[in-house]
This record gives structure tokens, C-alpha cells and sequence, in this order.
């Protein structure tokens, strides 16, 4: 009599962000990790990576400076090699340790994307290459943020969109959670780098994290909470460098919905003359796969997109641009959203404002606001270009005649 074979044990799928790999140790941290999570809990394991903190931006500024509208598949090419490098960089780590990593490329991945290069959608993810590799090795590492197309060419989910990756392959594997690790402790009441009274919440719901996504908290990617609410995977937000404690962090499903403040640091506010204007405008860009918040303030009729996204200016030709201002939203936990700008050296101060009211017993009220601290940059973020240029207008080529001939995790 023959015994039924067990069933394979279910992946782990981790996701690491930039701020993980600020210095070439991080790989390293990562690496230990990853082996010792698989080793103890008997799991193969996927680790989703973004690109080195920093690495994304430098690469978008050195595209910025050379045109001011690149071609989407263009912009696509350059943008994820950020995530590659990554990829290697942590398999490497990885044989180091004396465990086989295998490092894929977007089309090992099984995400299929439409849609713009440089910001496609995901629109499907099947599990048998992901599976192919786990049998060969006990670890795989996937490029954050990036799928291929019906063409099989590799395009970009848009920024910040590993999380997206990593639900998506989470769902597909049937991992019954994702575990997402930033710089920060999980998903809390406002952003801690400038409102240090910030709460940490333990669980918050799938509605919840998605309405302060919208409105442009960093927290979970939008479009990954909705794929992780419609596969049923649970998300858990954990801090980077990891607590001791199991527990740490937020774990998104099941649970309330939480009251925040969301600044929107690199956004661009743009006034209208009318709300039908703005929503014609607001459509487009969405159609596009840019984010955009749509409000109003006392005496103008508003749009918050992000800062330097190509192909805005077309669309933004009739508005006016309130240079220097940022959006600062209050999410109430009724559903409410109440919008203000402010300038941008006083956001900080104004967050704190707010969500002392929001929380009025929270520890410590807030004194006079510092300046918000810069993000880490990783000093191996210009491994690819080098110094980043200064953005400058593209002068406009003269002709040239056709005879003339013309680049640390504890353990």
C-alpha cells in the first residue's frame, strides 16, 4: 500500500524596501535572515527586493536631466535596473552564507503587466516558473516592482510598487501571508520620520490601510491591499531592523479601520479653474497610472500629483501650479477626509497639530517641529550612473548635415 505524499509546505514570501539595503551589510543581514526563517520553519522561501535606498530616484534624475518626456519603454529599461542589481547583489550574499539562492528576472516571475512601461498594470500572476525555481533551490529572489508584458518585454509597476510583487506572488504561491519590512515599525497613525508621536497600530483592516494609501501614505502599495484582500493573504508590516518581539508590527486584514494624517511630501498641487477641469485632468492621469488626490481648499480647486511623474505637464497645461505648498490630509475613522496646504517647511508642524488632535493623549505634546530628517541614502546607490547631473532644459538639437558621422538582522 503506497502512503499519500504530504503536501508541500507553503512559501514564505518576504519583502525587503530600499531601506534595507542602505550599505552593502544589508544584503548580508538579509541573507541570514531569510536562511534562518526557511531553516526554522521548514519553508522554501521568496524574498522580494527593492532597489538600494536612493538608487530608484538617482536613476529617474539622471533620465530627467536628458529628457523631459522620455519614451515609456525607455524610462522602464533604466528605472528597474535598480531591483536587478539588488537581485544579484543578495543572491550573491546568499551563496556566501553557503545557502543557493536563485536570483530571476521579471520574466521568471510570472506577473503579467499592461499598460505603460514605466508603470504598467498587473493584471495576472501564475505560480509554475516560481514554483520550478523553489525546486531547485531554497530560495528565490525576485525583482521588486516589475513584470513583463504580452510582448515579454520587462516594464515597471510604478514607483514603489514591490509590495505589489510580493502579494501578487504570495497570492499565486498560496502563501496564506506576505511580510513587507521597512524603516519603519508597521503601519502607524502618521508618518513617524516627521510626526515622532505617531502610534504604531497592531491590526488595522484592508479598508483602512487603503484609504491612507490613497491619500498617499507610503505604507502598503494601494494596489497591493486590494490584491491581498481579494486572495485573502494577510499582510504583515514589519520594522527593519527586526524587533525581537513576534508580534512587532501591524498586521493588516481583519480589523478596525484607524484615524491618521498623511503628508504628501513629493507631490506637485495644482489649481483649477473649475471642478469639471480638474476631474477631466485628475481621469486622465489616473487612466495613465499616476495616483492623484482630487480636494478642495477654501478658495481653489486642487490636485496633488507626484513631483516630477512623466507626462504630467500635458495634461496640466490650463492649471496653475501652487509652488511651494503641500497637501496635508486628516483621515478621520468615520471615512472622512479633511485637506489643507500648507508650505512645505511648515508640513511637519502642521502633521503633528493634527494628529495631536486626533490623539490628544498621546505622550509628549509636540514642541516646535525640526526640520524633517532626509532619507537615508545608500552610499552604493550610484554604483549604476555615478554622480547624478543637476536637471537642466534639453536644448533643442541643431540640425547636423548627413555627411557628418555622429552610454544588521540580529541572528
Amino acid at each position: 500500500m503506497t502512503g499519500r505524499r504530504a503536501p508541500a509546505p507553503r512559501p514564505l514570501v518576504l519583502k525587503f524596501g530600499g531601506s534595507a539595503f542602505a550599505d552593502l551589510d544589508g544584503y548580508r543581514r538579509v541573507a541570514r535572515y531569510a536562511v534562518r526563517r526557511g531553516t526554522e520553519e521548514e519553508r522554501p522561501v521568496v524574498v522580494v527586493v527593492s532597489a538600494m535606498s536612493g538608487t530608484t530616484g538617482r536613476l529617474q534624475q539622471t533620465l530627467d536631466a536628458l529628457a523631459a518626456d522620455p519614451p515609456a519603454p525607455a524610462a522602464a529599461m533604466l528605472l528597474t535596473a535598480g531591483e536587478t542589481v539588488s537581485v544579484a547583489l543578495l543572491a550573491a550574499a546568499l551563496d556566501a552564507a553557503g545557502v543557493p539562492g536563485c536570483p530571476l528576472p521579471a520574466a521568471a516571475t510570472g506577473l503579467l503587466a499592461e499598460g505603460p512601461g514605466d508603470r504598467a498594470e498587473l493584471v495576472s500572476a501564475s505560480p509554475e516558473a516560481l514554483t520550478r525555481a523553489l525546486a531547485d533551490c531554497p530560495i528565490a529572489v525576485v525583482p521588486g516592482g516589475q513584470a513583463v508584458d504580452a510582448a515579454g518585454r520587462t516594464v515597471m509597476l510604478g514607483r514603489n510598487s514591490s509590495d505589489l510583487s510580493a502579494v501578487a506572488t504570495a497570492a499565486t504561491l498560496g502563501a496564506d501571508a506576505c511580510e513587507l519590512f521597512s524603516d519603519v515599525p508597521g503601519v502607524c497613525t502618521a508618518d513617524p520620520h516627521l510626526v515622532p508621536e505617531a502610534r504604531t497600530l497592531t491590526r488595522i483592516s484592508y479598508e483602512g490601510v487603503r484609504r491612507m494609501s490613497r491619500h498617499g501614505a507610503k505604507v502598503v502599495h494601494e494596489r497591493a491591499v486590494d490584491w491581498a484582500e481579494r486572495e485573502g493573504v494577510r499582510l504583515l508590516c514589519r520594522p527593519f531592523p527586526w524587533s525581537r518581539v513576534p508580534e512587532a508590527g501591524t498586521a493588516v486584514g481583519a480589523g478596525p479601520a484607524a484615524a491618521a494624517v498623511v503628508v504628501l511630501k513629493d507631490s506637485d498641487v495644482w489649481s483649477f479653474r473649475s471642478g469639471r477641469e480638474r476631474r477631466s485632468v485628475g481621469g486622465r492621469l489616473r487612466a495613465e497610472g499616476l495616483t492623484v488626490t482630487e480636494f478642495e481648499t477654501s478658495d481653489e480647486v486642487c490636485l496633488a500629483v507626484p513631483a516630477g511623474a512623466r507626462g504630467v505637464a500635458r495634461h496640466v497645461r490650463t492649471a496653475r501650479l501652487l509652488d511651494g505648498l503641500c497637501l496635508v490630509t486628516t483621515l478621520r475613522a468615520d471615512g472622512r477626509a479633511e485637506h489643507t496646504v500648507v508650505p512645505r517647511p511648515e508640513a511637519a508642524a502642521e502633521a503633528r497639530r493634527r494628529h495631536l488632535l486626533l490623539y490628544p493623549d498621546t505622550p509628549g505634546a509636540p514642541g516646535p517641529a525640526g526640520p524633517s530628517p532626509a532619507k537615508a541614502r545608500s552610499a552604493h546607490s550610484d554604483v549604476l550612473i555615478g554622480p547624478v547631473p543637476a536637471p537642466a532644459q534639453v536644448p533643442v538639437p541643431t540640425p547636423v548635415p548627413a555627411s557628418v558621422p555622429e552610454d544588521e538582522c540580529p541572528d
